[in-house]
């Protein structure tokens, strides 16, 4: 076995061992080519350091990416996601990459946060009983659950009742990028986990990417904003994925991003917005909509989706590791 970093060029390896592990798995998560290597073009993504590959001959066996977060208030969390193809299970490859993200994370994150505290972050199935174990006997605790929940697009969809003082209008990739980066940190800020999105890497992930689709995403505006709104108080981000339909054969449109300032709260904005995307993606022809939701979010953003349609597929743990 041979271990070095990633390229971008491995993408298509990643690919197909992340296809292959999702048919044992079943996590409901698909990524194509185009997907992987955009992740490995983060423009803060050390590929050299915070990357690694086990290569069979010409096949990836083995891959594990660490990254770094924009901000490190409170703490800066560290995310590891890593993939073992099926085929090479039960050799101890995923211990390997664990133990190479535990020993390389604290250069990783001091060299994006010098001297910040820092944590390890992973995203473990509910149904995946030999990867929990793996973590939790590596000193890591789960600390928190994050649900995907979908819903079909056929029939009844909830109407669009727009709350008295406030306008909903189409995302404008002209008008609105920056604007909604703002909102999502705002309303994020009380959430478990949260950290702020810099400019460069709310462009690459969300708003950047080929898969954001500003024809589903839509945004409330108050008919007397305040200033430090940007003029904005709530937003919905969607994306679609061409993975996921290769796989299923079902058209997604993935609610990435929904969020509502404090200060406009409790008014029935995420409903608004939730309903108007809901409405365009059946026009569009999409089959279901789907999003991830926190199981404890404080804003009762699980009970919402409920009543929107939505149903939990799948369960994730977020396991944590302090250094």
């Amino acid at each position: 076995m041979r271990w070095e970093p990633l390229r971008v060029s491995d993408a298509a390896g990643w690919a197909d061992a992340v296809a292959e592990a999702e048919q044992v798995d079943r996590t409901g998560e698909h990524y194509d080519a185009d997907d992987l290597a955009r992740e490995l073009q983060d423009p803060h993504l050390d590929l050299a350091n915070a990357t690694l590959g086990a290569w069979d001959g010409g096949r990836l066996a083995a891959a594990g990416v660490l990254r770094t977060n924009d901000s490190p208030v409170p703490v800066h969390r560290v995310f590891f996601d890593g993939v073992v193809h099926p085929a090479y299970r039960r050799q101890g490859l995923g211990r390997q990459l664990l133990d190479w993200a535990l020993k390389t994370t604290p250069a990783v994150a001091g060299a994006r946060h010098p001297g910040a505290p820092c944590e390890l972050h992973a995203e473990v199935s509910d149904a995946n009983d030999g990867k929990q174990a793996l973590f939790a006997g590596a000193g890591f605790a789960p600390q928190r659950w994050f649900f995907a929940m979908r819903r079909p697009l056929s029939g009844e969809l909830p109407q669009v009742s727009v709350p008295a003082g406030y306008r909903i209008e189409r995302f404008d990739p002209d008008r609105h990028v920056e604007a909604a980066r703002l909102v999502r940190n705002a309303a994020f800020a009380d959430h478990w986990g949260f950290s702020e999105r810099a400019a460069d890497t709310w462009r690459h992930w969300i708003t950047g990417t080929p898969a954001f689709r500003p024809g589903l995403s839509y945004v409330a505006t108050a008919d007397h904003p305040a200033p430090a709104d940007g003029g904005l108080a709530a937003i919905l981000l969607a994306h679609h994925y061409q993975a996921d339909t290769q796989a299923t054969g079902r058209s997604e449109a993935w609610i990435t991003v929904v969020g509502t300032r404090r200060e406009h709260r409790r008014r029935g904005l995420a409903g608004a917005l939730l309903a108007a995307t809901l409405r365009q993606a059946q026009l569009d022809g999409f089959a279901l909509a789907g999003l991830g939701v926190d199981a404890d979010s404080p804003t009762g953003a699980l009970g919402l989706y409920r009543s929107a349609g939505f149903a939990v597929e799948h369960r994730f743990a977020r396991y944590v590791r302090p250094f």
